[in-house]
């Protein structure tokens, strides 16, 4: 019998390809409890392929992928189902459904699950307060910003306390205050909660941020993000970069200023 993994998600020599194009090429990371995994890589390097297939939206032709120690590429849809439970999923745009209020659309999933209303509103207004938003309870989303619908997903993406949260470019199109709201939400959720998440981005400014700074709480019990220095080095954040299919690099930040892989070099000029 193979032994479990203990990791919040596994790939395991992957291959994804659509006809003759191979989109990921015997690809291998993890993901461990409590990291985050930040993808980089041009359009059309894999990165949405990858969160596809950790939903189970796809399937691929060759590999493993394990979620919280389970091998889902064998997996029926119903299967998946109970695996999509455990999983928020972030959007580009929120994804949020315009005929439904805020309330309504934070708590989606509980009220597919049956959960009585009391304990939905209550689960809905605890997580609008975390990203800042309880105002909103019964708005609708065209009353509402880009950066509002966004944070409104993140809620929505929390309901129900998963340990996972998939990320796919969140900050796109997005002023640099509202993006960095966005990006304070993903590390109080890594270094406060203890999430596991992939995050998919292209833009600098989240790769900086993100393996910079971390969220703490300070003597009075409020929320304070600080910059690693060279007493603090965080440990929880880790790349990966795609080119063509393939990993051409992972590891740390510190070891991404190293690297002298020339694609590597040219996408962080200013890094």
């Amino acid at each position: 019998m193979m032994e479990r993994s203990n990791s919040a998600i596994e790939f395991q020599n992957v291959t994804m390809a659509y006809d003759e194009r191979v989109i990921l090429d015997d690809v291998s990371f993890v993901v461990n409890p409590g990291e985050t995994k930040i993808v980089m890589g041009g359009s059309g390097t894999g990165k949405s392929t990858i969160l596809k297939l950790v939903l189970g939206l796809i399937k691929p032709q060759e590999g493993r992928i394990l979620v919280d120690g389970d091998d889902t590429v064998t997996f029926s849809e119903h299967d998946m189902s109970q695996v999509r439970q455990k999983i928020g999923m972030v959007f580009q745009d929120g994804a949020l459904f315009d005929s439904l209020t805020v309330y309504e659309n934070v708590g989606y999933r509980l009220f597919e699950q049956g959960m009585p209303e009391p304990e939905i509103d209550e689960a809905v207004r605890r997580m609008l307060r975390f990203v800042n938003l309880e105002h909103t309870f019964d708005m609708m989303p065209s009353e509402l910003s880009g950066g509002m619908r966004r944070r409104v997903g993140i809620a929505r993406a929390l309901i129900g306390n998963p340990k996972l949260i998939l990320f796919d470019e969140p900050t796109a199109g997005l002023d640099p205050i509202t993006a960095r709201t966005i990006l304070e939400l993903a590390m109080k959720l890594r270094d406060l909660e203890g999430v596991s998440s992939i995050f998919v981005t292209h833009r600098l400014e989240d790769i900086k941020l993100l393996s910079s700074s971390y969220a703490t709480i300070n003597e009075d019990g409020e929320v304070e993000f600080k910059g690693e220095d060279n007493r603090f080095c965080l440990v929880n954040t880790k790349f990966i970069m795609l080119k063509e299919g393939k990993i051409i690099f992972s590891g740390t930040d510190e070891e991404l200023s190293l690297s002298d892989h020339p694609y590597v070099r040219d996408f962080f000029r200013e890094f």
